[in-house]
Protein backbone atom coordinates (compact mmCIF):
# COMPACT_ATOMS: atom_id res chain seq x y z
CA UNK A 1 0.00 0.00 0.00
CA UNK A 2 1.23 3.52 -0.76
CA UNK A 3 1.82 6.21 1.87
CA UNK A 4 -1.75 7.56 1.59
CA UNK A 5 -3.30 4.17 2.36
CA UNK A 6 -5.56 4.56 -0.68
CA UNK A 7 -3.67 2.69 -3.38
CA UNK A 8 -2.67 -0.99 -3.51
CA UNK A 9 0.43 -2.41 -5.18
CA UNK A 10 0.34 -5.21 -7.75
CA UNK A 11 1.20 -7.72 -5.02
CA UNK A 12 -1.59 -6.47 -2.75
CA UNK A 13 -4.15 -6.51 -5.57
CA UNK A 14 -3.22 -10.11 -6.35
CA UNK A 15 -3.66 -11.04 -2.68
CA UNK A 16 -7.01 -9.22 -2.41
CA UNK A 17 -8.44 -10.81 -5.57
CA UNK A 18 -6.82 -14.22 -5.19
CA UNK A 19 -4.96 -13.99 -8.50
CA UNK A 20 -1.36 -13.88 -9.69
CA UNK A 21 0.54 -10.80 -10.93
CA UNK A 22 0.10 -12.06 -14.49
CA UNK A 23 -3.67 -12.01 -13.99
CA UNK A 24 -3.48 -8.49 -12.53
CA UNK A 25 -1.69 -7.37 -15.71
CA UNK A 26 -4.42 -9.07 -17.74
CA UNK A 27 -7.11 -7.09 -15.92
CA UNK A 28 -5.20 -3.93 -16.83
CA UNK A 29 -4.79 -4.96 -20.49
CA UNK A 30 -8.50 -5.73 -20.81
CA UNK A 31 -9.50 -2.38 -19.33
CA UNK A 32 -11.06 -3.91 -16.22
CA UNK A 33 -8.67 -2.26 -13.75
CA UNK A 34 -7.15 1.20 -14.07
CA UNK A 35 -3.59 2.02 -13.03
CA UNK A 36 -3.75 5.07 -10.76
CA UNK A 37 -0.05 5.54 -10.03
CA UNK A 38 3.29 4.19 -11.22
CA UNK A 39 6.27 3.91 -8.91
CA UNK A 40 9.61 3.91 -10.70
CA UNK A 41 12.51 1.77 -9.52
CA UNK A 42 16.00 1.37 -10.96
CA UNK A 43 14.97 -1.76 -12.84
CA UNK A 44 11.30 -1.20 -13.65
CA UNK A 45 8.01 0.14 -12.35
CA UNK A 46 5.23 -1.13 -10.12
CA UNK A 47 1.58 -0.23 -10.63
CA UNK A 48 -0.76 1.07 -7.94
CA UNK A 49 -4.55 0.73 -7.96
CA UNK A 50 -7.47 2.33 -6.13
CA UNK A 51 -8.43 0.17 -3.17
CA UNK A 52 -12.16 0.79 -3.62
CA UNK A 53 -12.05 -0.20 -7.31
CA UNK A 54 -10.24 -3.41 -6.40
CA UNK A 55 -12.89 -4.27 -3.83
CA UNK A 56 -15.60 -3.62 -6.43
CA UNK A 57 -13.94 -6.20 -8.71
CA UNK A 58 -13.94 -8.95 -6.10
CA UNK A 59 -17.51 -10.23 -6.73
CA UNK A 60 -16.90 -10.07 -10.48
CA UNK A 61 -13.78 -12.24 -10.45
CA UNK A 62 -15.58 -15.61 -10.82
CA UNK A 63 -17.13 -14.31 -14.06
CA UNK A 64 -13.78 -13.05 -15.36
CA UNK A 65 -12.15 -16.38 -14.56
CA UNK A 66 -14.90 -18.28 -16.41
CA UNK A 67 -14.40 -16.00 -19.41
CA UNK A 68 -10.64 -16.61 -19.36
CA UNK A 69 -11.23 -20.35 -19.03
CA UNK A 70 -13.59 -20.34 -22.05
CA UNK A 71 -10.98 -18.46 -24.09
CA UNK A 72 -8.36 -21.02 -23.07
CA UNK A 73 -10.69 -23.86 -24.06
CA UNK A 74 -11.20 -22.28 -27.49
CA UNK A 75 -7.47 -21.77 -28.00
CA UNK A 76 -6.21 -25.16 -26.79
CA UNK A 77 -9.26 -27.37 -27.04
CA UNK A 78 -11.47 -28.07 -24.03
CA UNK A 79 -9.96 -31.46 -23.20
CA UNK A 80 -6.34 -30.29 -23.32
CA UNK A 81 -7.14 -27.12 -21.39
CA UNK A 82 -8.94 -29.07 -18.65
CA UNK A 83 -6.00 -31.46 -18.34
CA UNK A 84 -3.57 -28.53 -18.04
CA UNK A 85 -5.70 -26.86 -15.35
CA UNK A 86 -5.83 -30.08 -13.35
CA UNK A 87 -2.04 -30.46 -13.65
CA UNK A 88 -1.61 -26.84 -12.49
CA UNK A 89 -3.75 -27.47 -9.39
CA UNK A 90 -1.59 -30.48 -8.51
CA UNK A 91 1.58 -28.42 -8.99
CA UNK A 92 0.22 -25.66 -6.75
CA UNK A 93 -0.49 -28.20 -4.01
CA UNK A 94 2.99 -29.66 -4.43
CA UNK A 95 4.62 -26.21 -4.19
CA UNK A 96 2.54 -25.54 -1.08
CA UNK A 97 3.74 -28.77 0.53
CA UNK A 98 7.36 -27.94 -0.32
CA UNK A 99 6.98 -24.51 1.29
CA UNK A 100 5.40 -25.87 4.45
CA UNK A 101 7.98 -28.65 4.82
CA UNK A 102 10.84 -26.23 4.22
CA UNK A 103 9.67 -23.71 6.80
CA UNK A 104 9.02 -26.48 9.31
CA UNK A 105 12.56 -27.83 8.85
CA UNK A 106 14.05 -24.49 9.92
CA UNK A 107 12.79 -24.93 13.48
CA UNK A 108 15.72 -27.24 14.27
CA UNK A 109 18.39 -24.86 12.88
CA UNK A 110 20.35 -22.13 14.70
CA UNK A 111 18.31 -18.91 14.78
CA UNK A 112 20.56 -16.81 12.53
CA UNK A 113 21.01 -19.62 10.00
CA UNK A 114 17.26 -20.22 9.95
CA UNK A 115 16.67 -16.51 9.23
CA UNK A 116 19.17 -16.61 6.35
CA UNK A 117 17.60 -19.75 4.87
CA UNK A 118 14.08 -18.38 5.21
CA UNK A 119 15.06 -15.17 3.42
CA UNK A 120 16.85 -17.23 0.74
CA UNK A 121 13.73 -19.28 0.11
CA UNK A 122 11.59 -16.20 -0.51
CA UNK A 123 14.38 -14.49 -2.48
CA UNK A 124 14.50 -17.56 -4.74
CA UNK A 125 10.82 -17.02 -5.55
CA UNK A 126 11.25 -13.25 -5.87
CA UNK A 127 13.83 -13.95 -8.58
CA UNK A 128 11.21 -15.96 -10.47
CA UNK A 129 8.60 -13.20 -10.13
CA UNK A 130 11.15 -10.70 -11.46
CA UNK A 131 11.91 -12.98 -14.42
CA UNK A 132 8.16 -13.29 -15.00
CA UNK A 133 7.71 -9.56 -15.63
CA UNK A 134 7.92 -7.87 -12.21
CA UNK A 135 11.36 -6.44 -12.93
CA UNK A 136 11.09 -3.70 -10.30
CA UNK A 137 11.63 -6.47 -7.72
CA UNK A 138 15.36 -6.49 -8.50
CA UNK A 139 15.65 -3.41 -6.28
CA UNK A 140 14.43 -5.47 -3.33
CA UNK A 141 16.75 -8.31 -4.30
CA UNK A 142 19.74 -5.96 -4.11
CA UNK A 143 18.79 -4.86 -0.60
CA UNK A 144 18.37 -8.44 0.60
CA UNK A 145 21.68 -9.66 -0.81
CA UNK A 146 23.47 -6.62 0.63
CA UNK A 147 22.13 -7.60 4.07
CA UNK A 148 23.35 -11.17 3.47
CA UNK A 149 26.84 -9.82 2.87
CA UNK A 150 26.92 -7.37 5.78
CA UNK A 151 25.21 -9.50 8.45
CA UNK A 152 26.01 -13.15 7.68
CA UNK A 153 29.16 -15.29 7.51
CA UNK A 154 30.27 -18.78 6.43
CA UNK A 155 29.40 -19.95 9.94
CA UNK A 156 25.77 -19.11 9.16
CA UNK A 157 25.94 -20.86 5.77
CA UNK A 158 26.91 -17.99 3.42
CA UNK A 159 29.78 -18.31 0.93
CA UNK A 160 30.63 -15.51 -1.49
CA UNK A 161 32.68 -15.93 -4.68
CA UNK A 162 33.83 -13.61 -7.43
CA UNK A 163 33.17 -14.87 -10.96
CA UNK A 164 35.55 -13.11 -13.30
CA UNK A 165 34.02 -12.02 -16.59
CA UNK A 166 35.44 -10.11 -19.51
CA UNK A 167 35.07 -6.44 -20.33
CA UNK A 168 32.33 -4.94 -22.43
CA UNK A 169 33.91 -3.89 -25.73
CA UNK A 170 32.77 -0.94 -27.82
CA UNK A 171 34.30 -1.43 -31.25
CA UNK A 172 36.11 1.49 -32.83
CA UNK A 173 35.29 2.58 -36.41
CA UNK A 174 38.18 0.56 -37.85
CA UNK A 175 37.09 -2.66 -36.13
CA UNK A 176 33.47 -2.15 -37.15
CA UNK A 177 34.64 -1.79 -40.73
CA UNK A 178 36.74 -4.96 -40.45
CA UNK A 179 33.77 -6.89 -39.05
CA UNK A 180 31.58 -5.82 -41.99
CA UNK A 181 34.26 -6.73 -44.52
CA UNK A 182 34.63 -10.18 -42.92
CA UNK A 183 30.87 -10.73 -42.94
CA UNK A 184 30.71 -10.95 -39.13
CA UNK A 185 28.23 -9.28 -36.84
CA UNK A 186 29.80 -7.17 -34.09
CA UNK A 187 29.17 -9.69 -31.31
CA UNK A 188 30.85 -12.49 -33.24
CA UNK A 189 33.78 -10.26 -34.15
CA UNK A 190 34.31 -9.28 -30.51
CA UNK A 191 34.17 -12.91 -29.36
CA UNK A 192 36.95 -13.81 -31.80
CA UNK A 193 39.21 -10.74 -31.81
CA UNK A 194 38.32 -8.90 -28.57
CA UNK A 195 38.72 -5.50 -30.27
CA UNK A 196 41.93 -3.51 -30.52
CA UNK A 197 43.72 -0.88 -28.37
CA UNK A 198 41.53 1.83 -29.93
CA UNK A 199 38.30 0.16 -28.81
CA UNK A 200 36.73 1.38 -25.57
CA UNK A 201 36.36 -1.25 -22.84
CA UNK A 202 34.44 -1.44 -19.55
CA UNK A 203 36.44 -3.82 -17.36
CA UNK A 204 34.54 -6.40 -15.29
CA UNK A 205 31.27 -5.53 -17.02
CA UNK A 206 30.38 -9.22 -17.20
CA UNK A 207 31.82 -10.18 -13.81
CA UNK A 208 29.51 -11.39 -11.04
CA UNK A 209 29.46 -12.04 -7.33
CA UNK A 210 27.98 -15.40 -6.41
CA UNK A 211 26.22 -15.83 -3.07
CA UNK A 212 25.72 -19.44 -1.99
CA UNK A 213 23.63 -20.29 1.04
CA UNK A 214 24.17 -23.89 2.13
CA UNK A 215 23.25 -25.50 5.42
CA UNK A 216 22.03 -29.01 6.12
CA UNK A 217 19.89 -30.22 3.24
CA UNK A 218 19.16 -26.75 1.86
CA UNK A 219 21.06 -24.93 -0.90
CA UNK A 220 20.44 -21.63 -2.68
CA UNK A 221 22.55 -19.68 -5.15
CA UNK A 222 22.18 -16.04 -6.22
CA UNK A 223 24.15 -13.78 -8.55
CA UNK A 224 24.64 -10.02 -8.57
CA UNK A 225 26.53 -7.96 -11.18
CA UNK A 226 29.97 -6.76 -10.13
CA UNK A 227 29.18 -3.08 -10.69
CA UNK A 228 26.22 -3.28 -8.29
CA UNK A 229 27.76 -5.27 -5.42
CA UNK A 230 31.33 -3.95 -5.52
CA UNK A 231 30.54 -1.04 -3.21
CA UNK A 232 28.98 -3.32 -0.60
CA UNK A 233 32.35 -4.91 0.10
CA UNK A 234 33.73 -1.50 0.99
CA UNK A 235 31.05 -1.27 3.72
CA UNK A 236 31.84 -4.64 5.28
CA UNK A 237 34.16 -7.54 4.53
CA UNK A 238 36.86 -7.45 1.87
CA UNK A 239 36.51 -8.84 -1.62
CA UNK A 240 36.19 -12.63 -1.73
CA UNK A 241 39.33 -14.56 -2.49
CA UNK A 242 37.49 -17.39 -4.24
CA UNK A 243 37.43 -16.66 -7.98
CA UNK A 244 36.37 -18.51 -11.11
CA UNK A 245 36.66 -17.48 -14.73
CA UNK A 246 34.10 -16.82 -17.44
CA UNK A 247 34.44 -16.09 -21.12
CA UNK A 248 35.54 -12.86 -22.78
CA UNK A 249 32.17 -11.22 -23.25
CA UNK A 250 29.09 -13.01 -22.08
CA UNK A 251 26.01 -12.52 -19.96
CA UNK A 252 24.22 -15.67 -18.84
CA UNK A 253 20.58 -15.55 -17.68
CA UNK A 254 20.04 -16.99 -14.21
CA UNK A 255 16.69 -18.20 -12.92
CA UNK A 256 13.40 -18.72 -14.73
CA UNK A 257 10.04 -16.96 -14.90
CA UNK A 258 7.52 -17.83 -12.19
CA UNK A 259 4.92 -20.43 -13.14
CA UNK A 260 1.25 -19.80 -12.41
CA UNK A 261 1.18 -22.83 -10.11
CA UNK A 262 4.18 -21.57 -8.14
CA UNK A 263 2.77 -18.03 -7.96
CA UNK A 264 -0.45 -19.33 -6.40
CA UNK A 265 1.39 -21.36 -3.75
CA UNK A 266 3.95 -18.68 -2.87
CA UNK A 267 2.27 -15.36 -3.58
CA UNK A 268 4.06 -12.16 -4.47
CA UNK A 269 2.49 -10.43 -1.47
CA UNK A 270 3.88 -13.12 0.83
CA UNK A 271 7.32 -12.87 -0.76
CA UNK A 272 7.56 -9.09 -0.44
CA UNK A 273 6.21 -9.11 3.14
CA UNK A 274 8.72 -11.76 4.21
CA UNK A 275 11.70 -10.00 2.64
CA UNK A 276 10.66 -6.57 3.90
CA UNK A 277 10.41 -8.07 7.38
CA UNK A 278 13.87 -9.62 6.96
CA UNK A 279 15.25 -6.17 6.15
CA UNK A 280 13.68 -4.80 9.30
CA UNK A 281 10.82 -2.99 7.60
Amino acid sequence: MDATGKYLSTAEVGEALGITPAAVRRLVREGLLEVKERKLYKTGEDYYFDQAEVQDLLPQMPGFKRKWQNEEDSRLGARKAAFMRLAAVKKTLRHGDIKNNFLLSLESYPEKTAALLRASYFLYHLNHFAKGGEEYLYDLKEKVIRKFLLDYTPENGLEVSFIKGGPRVYLCAACRSKAKNMGLDYSKYKSIYDGCPQCRKENDYYSLFEFKVEYGEHRFCFHTPYHIARKWFEEGRGLPGKTSERGKEEAFPFGRPISEAEARAVTLDEVTRELTSFLGG
